[in-house]
């Protein structure tokens, strides 16, 4: 990353995950590492070692199995004021931040090329998006303007992303990585995506 510019990664695990039964972040991408273990290494091995992880305040620390050294954690006292509250929590930690990458705990099958392909193309609009086969995905890249218009938004659960990205100049980046159009909301959706990477995990 350039020395000049300041590039993080906000986490949004501030959810309760009430339709998998346990919280996201604690669930299995491979025998070794969590989901949250997980996209903290391959945000690290593609260069972004600012890196904010906002929890649900239930998530036990050290069943996340993070070195608190290694990024910042920050609790979500209150999830049920919804994503936006999340993700201001994070950007309120790093104001001056260039570019943010905005990273929910549900999108896990992320990859450093996808992460290089967004950041390459980071200064062609206020927010750069990935697109699978014409669907849209995550994570998504955003500049320090629509960073300033997030921390200022208000925190109404009818106030969503898309609203508040909605005057911003948007570029689309077309990829044939499909991990970013999958989304684990459901143990089927856990069934699907993560066994077809370990045959051998069993779903909580």
């Amino acid at each position: 990353m350039p020395e000049n510019e300041k590039t993080v990664c906000v986490i949004l695990s501030g959810g309760a995950s009430s339709r998998m039964k346990m919280h996201k972040a604690l669930l299995k991408i491979s025998e070794e590492k969590n989901f949250l273990q997980h996209i903290i290494d391959v945000y690290q091995k593609a260069g972004i070692d600012k890196i904010f992880v906002v929890k649900n305040s239930n998530i036990d620390i050290i069943e996340m199995g993070i070195d608190p050294l290694r990024v910042s954690i920050i609790d979500n006292y209150y999830p049920d004021r919804g994503r936006i509250y999340s993700l201001q929590l994070g950007l309120n930690k790093t104001p001056n931040a260039n570019y943010c990458f905005i990273q929910n705990i549900d999108n896990p099958l992320i990859s450093v090329d996808l992460l290089s392909s967004l950041y390459s193309v980071r200064t062609k609009a206020d927010y750069i998006s990935p697109e699978y086969n014409n669907i849209g995905g995550h994570p998504i890249i955003i500049s320090s303007s629509v960073i300033k218009n997030i921390t200022s938004s208000s925190t109404d659960q009818q106030h969503t992303l898309r609203d508040i990205l909605q005057p911003h100049s948007r570029h689309i980046l077309v990829t044939n990585d499909e991990g970013c159009i999958m989304n684990i909301n459901l143990p089927s959706d856990y069934n699907k995506v993560i066994l077809t990477m370990n045959k051998n995990h069993v779903v909580p």
